[in-house]
């Protein structure tokens, strides 16, 4: 059973029992009000009949006459015969004996002509000296009956009309009430099939209408949380295909290259080229886990910021990267025109050794890559520079896409994984820093770390 059903069925049922409940209270009373006032007036008549009897009586002695049974009979059948008229019988009875009205088959038929319970009947003696007389009041109260009929068959009639009546209204009433639970369940039934994009169209300011507002904000960070899930997946099988395709080559060329060694008929020389082989895939997969490493550090790990040393910080870089720089035979020019800045002095230092080694496969023979450090507005700056070939404005984009190359042959023959941006702009998200990247085909690329001053640094 539906809420709704519920609630009509209980609303009628409890609608229906109180107003059966209230109109029988109020036809009991009313009754009850009918009755006492027609014994009030039943005792008010008979008390005025019963005292004009006995003055009656008494001016009958004074004359001197003896009051025998025929003259009673006489006097009582005057008085009946005058309130019969109004529908009052009257009855005469002497220690218990009727004297009128004289039993007949006429006054027994009209007796039967209304129930006993139609008969209002009330009896009192005479006062004294009459006291052996009694006096009955009857009066037929048939039609307070009839009225007491009449109302219950229009309460059935009433209850016959209103019930129906009733029903219909009621339903109208609460199918628009409930209509806001039915735009909820049909739209979290849209939501469970997967169409997070469906509100409730709900304009009210009751408990229905803060219901809907609260529903869609939890639709929309639904919605907002899928699309990120879906947004993660799509990363992860990205970086899963990626890092499949990387060690795919590597790992046959290896084997190939071990296989190959473990063979009687080799030369030293092929046996000194597999092995050199073998030693620069390994040193580049090693480098690859070391990458990935760094990556799931950041994402797990909190820094703890300190002011770091700009020429420390650019000796040990230049350390690092001298003897790459001079096999390829480029130089590195180091300029700084700030004294230090707020950061994590190892992940500043690997920010920059990865910015030197995606500026050296682009780099000709005979060119520099510059170092820098300055202040621009409120914030620090720490850049790489080089005069190598640049990248396109797609290239540029998807510079800092994990396992991206933006020329994969060139990256491949120095050992690039394409994670390197990648961790760079990690290091920046937990340094609270921004990344800048400028590139021009043909005539390089410059990389900027914006970091915030020390004074006005938060630490997330």
């Amino acid at each position: 059973m539906k809420f709704w059903h519920k609630i009509l069925l209980a609303v009628l049922v409890l609608f229906i029992a109180a107003l059966d409940v209230s109109v029988v209270m109020v036809m009991k009373k009313s009754w009850q009000l009918n009755m006492a006032s027609e014994r009030k007036r039943a005792a008010s008549e008979q008390l005025l009949i019963t005292n004009n009897i006995y003055e009656n009586m008494d001016s009958i002695q004074a004359r001197g006459v003896s009051l025998n049974p025929a003259l009673l009979v006489s006097v009582a059948k005057s008085y009946g015969e005058h309130y019969r008229k109004q529908g009052i019988e009257l009855e005469l009875r002497e220690n218990g004996l009727l004297l009128y009205p004289v039993q007949d088959g006429r006054n027994s038929e009209e007796q039967r002509a209304a129930p006993e319970e139609h008969i209002m009947t009330l009896a009192m003696p005479l006062p004294a000296p009459y006291q052996h007389l009694e006096l009955a009041y009857k009066r037929d109260i048939s039609g307070l009956y009839a009225q007491k009929q009449e109302l219950n068959h229009f309460f059935v009639m009433i209850n016959w009309i209103v019930g129906p009546l009733l029903v219909v209204l009621l339903y109208l009433l609460i199918r628009h009430l409930t209509r806001p639970l039915k735009l909820l369940s049909e739209t979290t039934k849209t939501i469970a099939e997967g169409d997070y994009s469906k509100r409730v169209e709900l304009n009210s300011r009751d408990e229905f209408g803060e219901l809907a507002f609260n529903f869609n904000r939890m639709a929309s960070v639904i919605e907002q949380r899928m699309s990120d899930l879906e947004d993660m997946a799509e990363d992860k099988q990205r970086m899963v295909d990626n890092l499949a395709h990387e060690l795919r080559t590597p790992l046959t060329s290896m084997q190939g290259f071990a296989e190959l060694l473990t063979s009687a008929n080799i030369g030293q020389e092929d046996q000194i080229k597999a092995g050199h082989y073998i030693l620069s895939e390994t040193v580049r997969l090693k480098n690859l886990a070391f990458k990935l490493l760094d990556l799931s550090v950041l994402r797990h790990q909190p820094l703890r910021l300190a002011e770091v040393d700009v020429g420390t910080l650019f000796e040990t870089v230049a350390q690092t990267e001298r003897q790459r720089l001079t096999d390829n035979g480029l130089l590195l020019q180091v300029d700084s025109s700030i004294p230090a800045v707020w950061g994590d002095a190892d992940l500043l230092a690997a920010f920059l050794v990865n910015l030197i080694e995606n500026a050296i496969p682009p780099s000709p023979p005979g060119h520099t890559i510059y170092m820098l450090a300055y202040q621009q507005d409120e914030e620090m700056v720490l850049e790489v520079k080089d005069c190598g070939n640049g990248m396109t404005e797609e290239q540029s984009r998807r510079a800092f896409e994990p396992f991206y190359r933006a020329d994969p042959s060139r990256s491949r023959a120095y050992g690039n994984a394409g994670l390197g941006l990648s961790l760079c702009c990690q290091i920046a998200e937990a340094h609270q820093a921004r990344v800048e990247l400028q590139s021009v085909p043909g005539e390089g690329t410059s990389i900027r770390l914006f970091l915030k001053d020390k004074n006005v640094y938060v630490v997330g």
